[in-house]
């Protein structure tokens, strides 16, 4: 389940998330302090008596290993920072300057959601490569996510062109999906105008605009190929083959 809150917001001074490995997929990625790297985009003089915290610019990289014991996966991440005024919960009712951080890369990227097994190898290579520009271009990450609808589309043998080679808008082949995928259609429409905003200039997208059409991706895949019935679909399968509960050896 996508937990929006690890990819949307700042974190202050040393509480750093503890992000899903790209991996495995557990919530396991942690760094330890010395792992954790800052220094000031521009020389700073914190001495100068003209000095405002507001000048503070800071870049940052940190090493961040899965601890999983057989995952042990290392990512890199990367990113820039500032100062904020956050308030204190000592009672005092006083506020105070924080060091504030912002993620841009991480390599290998997260994923922000995990696909289920089942999902084609291409579609989950094209969600990697929306996932890879999350932090630092959501833009680009919904452009990429409507490239992964038209991957889909293909694993599906939805045709992209017509019987004179014209190639089909990804309106037109959404419209194309067999009787039996009805339910995905409003789904799939969704991020096909989600893609559009990614693409075209002028329009400002935020993360929780593309953490909403990972969403709905999402629950494409999941009704594509729900893993939950698996267990359930073989279950019977066993029983009916078998007339019954069968004969023990």
């Amino acid at each position: 389940m996508l937990n929006e809150k690890l990819f949307v917001s700042h974190f202050v001074g040393e509480n750093i998330p503890t992000w899903p490995c790209p991996n495995c997929g557990s919530h396991s990625l942690s760094c330890t302090k010395d792992q954790f790297q800052k220094s000031y985009k521009t020389p700073i003089d914190p001495n100068h008596p003209n000095f405002d915290p507001e000048w503070i610019e800071y870049v940052f990289s940190m090493n961040l290993k899965c601890s999983v014991a057989k995952c042990s996966s290392h990512v890199m991440c990367v990113g820039n920072g500032g100062v904020s005024q956050e308030y204190l919960h000592d009672g005092s009712g006083n506020w105070d300057w924080f060091d504030s951080f912002a993620v841009t890369f991480f390599e290998p990227p997260l994923q922000i959601f995990v696909p289920p097994k089942e999902t084609p190898l291409d579609v989950k290579k094209s969600l990697k490569t929306s996932f890879s520009t999350f932090f630092s271009s959501p833009s680009t990450s919904l452009t990429h996510l409507r490239s992964s609808l038209e991957v889909l589309l293909g694993e599906m043998e939805v045709p992209s062109v017509n019987g004179k080679g014209r190639f089909f808008k990804l309106e037109e082949r959404i419209k194309l999906l067999p009787e039996e995928f009805q339910e995905i259609i409003e789904p799939a429409n969704a991020i096909r105008w989600l893609g559009n905003d990614g693409t075209h200039a002028g329009y400002h997208v935020r993360k929780n605009d593309v953490l909403d059409g990972y969403r709905i991706f999402e629950h494409i895949l999941k009704e594509l190929y729900p893993e939950q019935n698996a267990p359930i679909e073989e279950l019977v399968k066993r029983i009916n083959d078998a007339k019954g509960i069968g004969k023990k050896s």
